[in-house]
Formats: structure tokens, sequence, C-alpha cells
């Protein structure tokens, strides 16, 4: 029994000269390197609308994220727990208008940690990775 022949592979006969910016040619190669191709193959498959397959990999600490999240189920239980006494007829007072700023910072300085997690993880919070 005969060895089963190989395909022809493609012969690729026809250049195409492109020009692009130094930036531009650095997001090309980034998505090719993402996408483990070749910068040659990435934009062939883009010119004739083959999905190129990249790989995104959210890179976090969870339990920095767990924390965060508390926080801000504790911020969000003292607002609705003066809202319903607003609601159901209470007065504002000081000690309410100072919860409501005290809040207020709370969510401010939660935001703050966000964005430094943000900074630390990638920007914007993800990180682009050859398949592992």
């Amino acid at each position: 029994m005969a060895r089963p022949k190989n395909k022809q592979p493609i012969q690729r006969t026809h250049d195409i000269h492109i020009r692009c910016s130094e930036m531009e040619y650095e997001i090309v190669s980034g998505y090719a390197e993402s996408a483990g191709l070749p910068t040659s193959t990435y934009i062939r498959k883009c010119f004739l609308k083959e999905a190129p397959a990249s790989t995104h990999y959210i890179v976090a600490d969870t339990s920095e994220i767990h924390q965060l999240v508390t926080i801000a189920a504790g911020i969000g239980n003292n607002l609705n727990q003066i809202t319903r006494y607003l609601h159901s007829g209470g007065k504002i007072t000081v000690s309410i208008v100072d919860e409501i700023k005290k809040c207020i910072t709370e969510v401010r300085e939660l935001r703050r940690e966000i964005v430094h997690l943000g900074g630390i993880y990638g920007n914007p919070k993800t990180l682009r990775s050859k398949k592992r």
C-alpha cells in the first residue's frame, strides 16, 4: 500500500506592500503575537475576513477583588439603610449628612484602590499573553 500524498502547499506568488506608522505596526504585531501567528499570516487572515484567534487572560488577585466587593457591599448597605430611613419619613440630620459624606469618601477610596489594581495587573485590567 502506497503512502498517501501530502497536500500541496498554497504557492503565494504575489506581494502586497502597505505602509504603516510605527504605532500601527506595533499594534498589528501585538495582535498577531497574541494570536500566536506571524504578522503576515495575521494580516492575510484579516484581509480575507477570517477570524484570527487570540487568547486573552484576565490576571487578577481574587482575594483583593473579593475584599473590595465586600467593602462595596457594606457601603451599599449603609446607603440603603439611610434611604429607607428617609423614605419612611425620617428627618435629615447632621449625623445623616455626615454618614452620607462618609459613604461618598469610602466610594472614592474604593475607586482609587480599583484604579491601583488596574495599574498593577494591566491596563485596562487585562494582559495579553501567549497561549499557555
